[in-house]
């Protein structure tokens, strides 16, 4: 009953599913990324698709920040203003964070499959 008097983003907030979490999810999903393709590069049988991020990546420190702790500050710096004003979810925000959730699961995907056929062969 009480979830009925609370609005849009405070009910969101109840459940879980607030822009804190979400943002939070959107990066860990960064850093998985950014771990499997580290393991997969290092077999040697598999390289960077993105030619930009495949230079970086030979330089394991410069790709650990570019995908993890630059990320990460951007997303606290997006949180804390957030939360510094008071905005609401918004429908493009929550556009944004899905779509980012998506395309990383998907890059995720290729990842597992990768793994399974980089083990199945050995």
């Amino acid at each position: 009953m009480s979830e009925l008097v609370l609005g849009y983003n405070e009910r969101s907030e109840v459940r879980g599913y607030g822009f804190g979490p979400k943002l939070f999810f959107l990066y860990f999903l960064n850093v998985c990324d950014w771990f499997c393709t580290q393991v997969l590069i290092d077999t040697g049988r598999f390289h960077e698709a993105n030619p930009i991020m495949a230079w970086i990546m030979e330089f394991p420190i410069m790709g650990f920040f570019v995908k993890c702790i630059l990320p990460l500050a951007i997303s606290i710096l997006i949180w804390l203003f957030y939360k510094i004003f008071k905005l609401e979810q918004s429908k493009f925000t929550n556009i944004v964070i899905y779509s980012g959730v998506v395309i990383y699961t998907a890059v995720i995907v290729v990842h597992i499959i990768n793994f399974v056929s980089l083990y199945s062969t050995m």
